[in-house]
């Protein structure tokens, strides 16, 4: 199968070659459990590159430990190499959790370097909750576009209201059918910055903030987009696209608006990656019963490039041409199955008719022998007549 390894390669390294420079990377630092957080639509996107950075410090995530070992390993070993990202994305990260060196790091390249952060609430967030210190004491806390009231969370029931209805990232998503919340920090506004959205309660409260500051943005989520406060948030059709609309939105990247156009090549790149794992299954048990794949391999191969190509397409913004790459892509793969499914039962034939002469050749070997000794008797004499008898 190393042909169909060496595409799976290429998939994964043709759209970053052909464009990097239009692909931000991403840090995600926080709850990024695949089960119960976006990281997987995020991290799918071909126009995002994303860095998953486990950085919760709370009962059932992560230890410091865990935390301390995944920066060492994830994070750039200098600023200078740090900088050659664009954002840093923390969901419900303790503000005691990560070392000064990269506090200091997040605040200096948003005032200087022109990189955006987003911060996702979460009881840990924002003001911080019983022994979690407010990340107002760190150099990131006077660049966010909110003020930070003191451990102070609310887990109340509310719907968002839409304040700055003729903004991208608003008018890109159908708010009002948007689920409750279960909950949000506590924040206030600054007086530069501007209001997205808000709660419905009393009194409100800021939702999504967002402001330019020094030469980069920052973006405040101020509820949660993971279980518990955002639990039922998860549930909603558009909840993958709002995840990576708001880190476009973030960064500066346009926001599309074609919603449901959007809705269709998500769906279609998904259904991309489940249908070629099942085809790679199947080959792969083609493979072990002896059949020569090579074939089914070079076929595969051109999917995976129209599917590469799909991703630049995207990433160039042209998506109706993704949407028609995905679709030819998906009917390569079909084509592929429909004969892998032949090889299969080519294969399976030649060892049913293996085993039938075996099982045939070992009965009729058996039945000759037992005519032989038992009917026809060949080994066996006749008593003779005994003199006394």
């Amino acid at each position: 199968m190393r042909a169909l390894c060496f595409a799976t390669i290429l998939v994964a390294i043709a759209l970053p070659l052909g464009e990097a420079a239009d692909i931000p990377k991403i840090y995600y630092m926080g709850d990024c459990l695949p089960s119960t957080s976006p990281i997987g639509y995020i991290s799918d996107d071909p126009a995002l590159d994303v860095t998953a950075i486990p950085a919760t410090v709370h009962s059932g995530y992560f230890t410091q430990d865990e935390v301390l070992k995944a920066l060492r390993v994830y994070m750039p070993r200098t600023y200078a190499e740090f900088i050659g990202g664009s954002m840093i994305l923390l969901s419900d990260v303790r503000a005691d959790t990560l070392p000064t060196k990269y506090l200091d790091w997040f605040s200096k390249a948003i005032e200087n370097d022109g990189m955006s952060l987003m911060m996702i609430g979460g009881i840990l967030s924002f003001g911080g909750y019983t022994d979690s210190p407010s990340w107002a004491i760190t150099s990131v806390g006077p660049l966010l576009p909110v003020e930070l009231v003191e451990r102070k969370t609310v887990s109340v029931t509310w719907k968002p209201v839409v304040v700055a209805r003729d903004d991208p990232l608003m008018t890109a998503l159908p708010w009002a059918t948007c689920p409750n919340f279960h909950g949000y920090n506590e924040v206030v506004a600054k007086d530069a910055a501007k209001l997205l959205a808000k709660t419905n309660t009393r009194p409100e409260n800021p939702f999504m903030v967002f402001w330019e500051v020094g030469s980069g943005r920052t973006f405040a989520f101020c509820t949660d987009w993971t279980p518990s406060w955002g639990a039922s948030f998860m549930l909603w059709n558009y909840y993958p696209d709002f995840t990576v609309y708001s880190v476009y939105y973030t960064v500066g990247r346009e926001v599309p608006q074609d919603i449901e156009l959007m809705h269709l090549i998500r769906s279609e790149m998904l259904n991309y990656k489940v249908q070629r794992d099942v085809l790679v299954s199947l080959m792969n048990f083609v493979e072990r019963i002896g059949a020569n794949i090579g074939g089914l391999e070079e076929m595969t191969r051109e999917a995976d490039l129209r599917r590469a190509r799909a991703g630049e397409l995207y990433v160039q913004e042209d998506y109706e041409g993704c949407l028609r790459a995905l679709e030819a892509g998906r009917e390569e793969l079909r084509k592929i199955e429909a004969e892998s499914v032949k090889v299969k039962s080519r294969a399976m034939l030649w060892i049913w008719m293996v085993e039938w002469m075996v099982v045939t050749s070992t009965l009729m070997i058996a039945g000759s022998l037992l005519w032989a000794l038992m009917v026809r008797r060949r080994l066996y004499r006749e008593v003779a007549t005994t003199r006394a008898a």
